[in-house]
C-alpha cells in the first residue's frame, strides 16, 4: 500500500482538537510527512503549526517522529513541543492513530486521502 498524498486531518486530544492537512512521501518502507494544522484548546487559544516528520512502515504501522516543527500565535513564533505520531494504515484511503509528546499529551486522530482529480 502506498500511502503518498495528501491527507485531510483531525486529532482530539485532552484540551481541544486539531485540524488540517498532511503531505505525505513514501518510498518503499520509508515515510515522510508534513503536518500542517490549527491547534485549538477550548476556550483559550490557538496555533499554527507545520511539523516535519519522518518513519518506517512496518507490517501496517508507521511511528513518525518529529524532524522540525514551527508553530506561530497570533502571527508570533512561539515554541511548541514537537508530537510522534503513531499511524495505523486502515486502508489505501484512511488512516487511524494517535499523538504524544514529551509532556505526555495524547490525541487520537483519523485521515483521509484528498483525491486529486
Amino acid at each position: 500500500m502506498n500511502i503518498s498524498g495528501n491527507w485531510t486531518y483531525k486529532e482530539d486530544f485532552e484540551f481541544g482538537n486539531s485540524v488540517g492537512e498532511v503531505k505525505v512521501t513514501q518510498t518503499g518502507n520509508d515515510v515522510s510527512a508534513t503536518f500542517t494544522f490549527t491547534e485549538k484548546v477550548e476556550n483559550d487559544y490557538e496555533i499554527n503549526v507545520i511539523e516535519s516528520v519522518k518513519g518506517i512502515i512496518n507490517k501496517g504501522k508507521v511511528v513518525l517522529e518529529s524532524q522540525k516543527v514551527k508553530a506561530t500565535q497570533n502571527g508570533r513564533t512561539i515554541e511548541y513541543i514537537p508530537n510522534n505520531f503513531e499511524v495505523y494504515l486502515v486502508s489505501e484511503n484512511k488512516m487511524v492513530g494517535s499523538t504524544y509528546d514529551s509532556e505526555n499529551v495524547c490525541g487520537v486522530f483519523i485521515m483521509e486521502r484528498i483525491n486529486v482529480e
